[in-house]
């Protein structure tokens, strides 16, 4: 029987409207200690890690294994459905959550992932994939160690290289995106409130940005200057206030 139990840090009263936040691949919950701690106050803050990270490193991250992990941390929260904040890969999760189970939802914040791996687009994460999957475990690591080396201020890098990690997430998530309709398509239908998150130069996941905004007339977007992809976690603190404001709007405080 999957437990989320484990993979599950939980902050402020259970009694109050819930926010679940989903992290980005080779990431895990520890990311949004700050963030939830900024909320607290006000909000039951729930931050868990997805399959093939940190303490569910050992299982395997498909669609039913995130389904099902969600769906046991939803049925947890007393208040009702819960307000989903996901990052990049927790944005895609977020999403697909959605629009698939709109009722288990009071709404979106989707951080940098407009970008819709549709046809062409899918090729270069495809590509990369490949790659990675013929080298050799030690190579591999020094690879990752590099990117987050140079995409990470030093304290994020420290906390991330110590969360557990099965690099075969890529290439499960490489083939869930190949082989699933497109997010775009998936989330159309989706009419709770939503807002999208993107660092300023982030340019690879804003591509769509337009896009999703036409899809979903009732979306908002909020841009977080000078910063990329990592935006949510440089500007840790900006990001939990515009998660408190969109809070407050979607629970009507």
């Amino acid at each position: 029987m999957l437990s989320a139990r484990d993979a599950v840090t939980t902050y402020g009263d259970p009694a109050a409207p819930a926010i679940v936040f989903l992290h980005g691949i080779r990431l895990g919950r520890e990311i949004w200690a700050q963030h939830a701690t900024a909320l607290a106050h006000r909000y039951y803050v729930v931050a868990l890690d997805l399959p093939g990270h940190g303490a569910l490193a050992g299982m395997p991250f498909t669609t039913e294994n995130v389904t099902a992990l969600l769906d046991r941390v939803v049925d947890g929260i007393a208040f009702g459905p819960p307000l989903i904040v996901g990052y990049s890969l927790g944005g895609y999760v977020a999403m697909r959550f959605g629009a698939h189970f709109p009722q288990r939802t009071a709404g979106l914040l989707l951080a940098g992932c407009t970008l819709d791996f549709e046809g062409w687009k899918w090729l270069p994460y495809g590509l990369a994939v490949r790659f990675t999957e013929l080298l050799p475990d030690a190579w591999a690591a020094r690879l990752m160690h590099a990117s987050l080396y140079l995409s990470l201020p030093r304290p994020w890098l420290e906390l991330v290289e110590r969360i557990p990690f099965d690099r075969d997430v890529f290439s499960r998530t490489s083939d869930i995106v190949r082989s699933s309709k497109n997010a775009l398509e998936e989330i159309s239908a989706y009419r709770k409130p939503v807002l999208f998150v993107n660092g300023e130069y982030d340019f690879a996941f804003r591509v769509d940005e337009r896009r999703f905004l036409h899809r979903l007339p009732q979306a908002r977007l909020r841009i977080l200057r000078g910063v990329d992809h990592t935006g949510p976690l440089r500007r840790a603190g900006e990001f939990a206030a515009i998660v408190n404001e969109f809070a407050g709007r979607v629970f009507g405080a």
